[in-house]
């Protein structure tokens, strides 16, 4: 679930990466491990998500400044 979510996105690390991370998660983690990637990744694509959110919300605000200037 969590590897067709983040990874369908424009944002989306490459699929090597995420192979590697699923090979390395199935062969050499304990529960604590996993729950410990599953978070990291999580985390790191929810920040990833917003700031690209914010970068837009920051572009179409200077958009209409513009046409308000104009």
């Amino acid at each position: 679930m969590f590897l067709i979510t983040f990874t369908t996105h424009s944002f989306a690390k490459s699929n090597e990466y995420y192979q590697q991370t699923l090979i390395h998660v199935l062969t050499e983690c304990n529960s604590a491990c996993q729950k410990q990637v599953f978070e990291q990744e999580v985390h790191k694509a929810f920040f990833v998500l917003m700031d690209a959110i914010l970068n837009q919300v920051r572009f179409e605000i200077s958009q209409k400044e513009k046409e308000l200037y104009d």
